[in-house]
């Protein structure tokens, strides 16, 4: 069973997340935004951050580069209604494993599977 943290301020959508990846088998651990999301990379054995890009004090980028710098192993991908090419570019060109447009479609489990599935091999 994979250790998923969730980085996301609306409540529904990280309510959401959690329900599938619950049912999926996964574990979730939520945050509410970048800073809370940090402290539980920091204080926990995370398998995979999913995040979204839009939040207060702190954007998704901005907390993807800190948790880089904290534990460049785990694997991060953005999940955000704001998409534009310049945003996906810079996200994949920093390390990012995968970006995905809300509202997140029927593939989503596949997808994260298949983010955790290439991290462990």
């Amino acid at each position: 069973m994979s250790t998923i943290l969730i980085v996301e301020d609306h409540e529904l959508t990280r309510k959401t997340l959690n329900r599938r990846l619950s049912k999926a088998g996964h574990s979730v651990i939520e945050a509410l935004n970048g800073h809370s999301g940090i402290e539980m990379l920091q204080s926990n054995s995370v398998d995979l951050v999913l995040m979204d890009f839009m939040m207060k004090n702190m954007n998704g980028i901005q907390t993807f580069e800190r948790m880089r710098e904290i534990k460049p192993e785990v694997p991060c991908a953005m999940l955000t209604a704001y998409s534009h090419s310049g945003l996906t570019k810079q996200f994949f060109d920093e390390g990012g494993a995968d970006f995905m447009v809300k509202p997140i479609g029927e593939d989503f489990e596949e997808r994260v599977n298949a983010i955790l599935a290439k991290a462990s091999a």
